[in-house]
Formats: structure tokens, sequence, C-alpha cells
């Protein structure tokens, strides 16, 4: 009742707010079609479906550091209001905020990825998708959203003001993106940065999606390493956030 209680107070915020919506709606056409357009590659390991089939798993990471990782902007107008510190000093567990912040940053990103989905088989043939391949996209998709909007969360309650709030984020996201295999297949990435590339956990993440949505069949000791993965960084950045 109360992760509930405080998921809905959320969403009544959303829902106060339009405007959060309408961007995160807009944000994820918007990055496809500029991806898909200014970076396509003729490069090896493309699938035969198009840059646009390939760089789509990116572009969903993307999309939810993007909603996740800012969701934590919204304890800083919960200060302004008033209203956060009376829900910090009420009989509710920890966890239970957490958890709730958690859930409202999960029905923002899967609306976004669900809109990327639509628009991506219009833009391509080369998406492979059956209705047991959502299960295990589902499960990574909500692993990262767990990580980024605790640790966004965990910042929210480190940083004084939320000027410097997004000036961190900003700062992490777009090098975590591009030093990946987002946007460039790991056959055609310089030696220099093929160590760099494999020590960043969401490689793994991406690796794994490609694999789920372009091929017929599920590599599942991928799947599982980029599970095992994240869900580290879950229980520490969980753990974190309770803490602070």
């Amino acid at each position: 009742m109360e992760i509930t209680n405080i998921f809905w107070r959320n969403i009544k915020w959303r829902l106060q707010n339009p405007l959060t919506i309408i961007m995160t709606l807009l944000q994820p056409l918007i990055w496809l079609l500029l991806y898909s357009t200014v970076f396509a590659a003729d490069l090896p390991g493309i699938p035969a479906g198009g840059y646009t089939a390939f760089i789509l798993p990116g572009i969903l990471v993307l999309v939810i550091f993007a909603s996740s990782g800012s969701s934590g902007v919204i304890n800083y107008i919960m200060k302004t209001k008033g209203s956060f510190y009376r829900i910090q000093i009420s009989p509710v567990r920890r966890s239970s905020i957490i958890f709730g912040h958690i859930f409202d940053s999960a029905v923002l990103s899967y609306l976004e990825i669900a809109v990327l989905f639509i628009i991506s088989f219009f833009l391509s043939s080369g998406l492979s998708l059956n209705i047991y391949d959502f299960l295990p996209l589902v499960i990574l998709f909500f692993l990262v959203i767990f990580f980024v909007s605790s640790f966004s969360y965990t910042l929210s309650l480190i940083l004084p003001d939320e000027n410097i709030f997004f000036v961190i984020i900003n700062t992490f996201v777009l090098p975590i993106f591009f030093v990946s295999t987002a946007l460039i297949p790991y056959e055609s990435i310089s030696q220099n940065y093929k160590t760099v590339v494999l020590a960043n956990p969401f490689t793994h993440v991406i690796n794994s999606i490609r694999n789920i949505i372009l091929e017929n069949s599920i590599n599942w000791a991928m799947f599982f390493q980029a599970a095992a993965i994240m869900a580290v960084l879950c229980v520490v950045s969980f753990f974190l956030s309770v803490y602070i």
C-alpha cells in the first residue's frame, strides 16, 4: 500500500504537468530519426535490416537514461513545496519510497519504449520478434530502469539543487552511451577502445537486446550475463539510496 501511494502520487504529479509526458513521447522519435539519419553507416556487423534496426537497442537504453536518469528532479520540486519533508518524517519504509519512485520511472520508460518499437517497425524490416521475446526484453529494460532511477534518486538526495543534478546526469549519460556498441559494431571499434567498451556494463545490455530483437533465437548466455551485471548494480544502487 505504501509503494502504491507513493507511485500514484508521482503519477498524479506528472498528469498535472502534461508537458513532461509530451516530451517523453517526442524524445524517442527525435532520437531515433536523428541517429538513424545522421549516423547512418555501412560497417561490418550491420544487419540486413539496416542501420535503424542496429541502433534501436542503443536508442532504447538512451531513452531509459533520459527518462529514469532525470526522474530524481521530482525530489527538488517536492522539497520546494514541502511535501518531500512530510514524506521523510512519515512512518513509511524508506524502501517503499524508493520503489514508488522506480515504478513511476518504469511506467514512463516503458511508454517511450513502446513508442520506439512501433515507429521502428515502420522504419526497418530487420526486426525479428515473437511473443516469447518480450519477457527477456522486459526483464532487461526493468533492470536498467531500476538501476538508473535509484541512482538518480540517490543523487537527488546528495546534490543541493537541480542545476548541479542535471550537470552531473548530462556529464555521464552521453559518454556512457557513446563508449558502447550502441552506434557502432564491436568489430569496427578501434582496438584502443575495445577494452573500455567491454568494461561498460551497458554494452552487454545493448548487445543482448540487439540479439533478442534481431535474431530468431535468443543467446541465453549473453542474456544472463547482462542480467547478472545489472542485478548487481541494482542491488548496490538500491541499498545506497535507502541508506542515504
